[in-house]
């Protein structure tokens, strides 16, 4: 429970500041962001898991990269949650695949540093 709510969280947080961050990203509003950052985390909890378990076994050679391996696993898995949560949510766009990438990674970044605090 406290893995969904710390994601949700960051989700939320970052959801609401990338925009400032990337140009290609823009969100319509606080309750979108919110919304968004509730699917967002509740699938990357839930699908992330499955998702990166998965791709553990299939880029094992990735994985061997110690903490460098999970996170780029960890990035490409947010980057496919951020494509399902645009998808389900209304007031989230992302320009292009490319500013999409640099938002997982640093959504990623965000989910690592609020789960060492939680």
């Amino acid at each position: 429970m406290v893995q969904l709510i710390a994601s949700v969280v960051a989700f939320a947080v970052g959801i609401l500041f990338l925009p400032m961050v990337f140009s290609g990203m823009r969100v319509r509003g606080t309750g979108n962001a919110l919304k968004a950052g509730a699917i967002g985390g509740a699938l990357s909890v839930t699908l992330g898991k499955v998702l990166v378990s998965v791709l553990t076994l299939l880029f094992f050679p990735i994985a061997l990269l110690g903490p460098l391996g999970v996170f780029i696993i960890q990035a490409v898995v947010n980057a496919g949650v951020l494509l399902i949560t645009v998808r389900l949510s209304d007031g989230i766009e992302f320009d292009s695949i490319k500013t999409t990438l640099w938002a997982a990674i640093a959504l990623t970044t965000l989910q690592f540093v609020v789960r060492l605090a939680a």
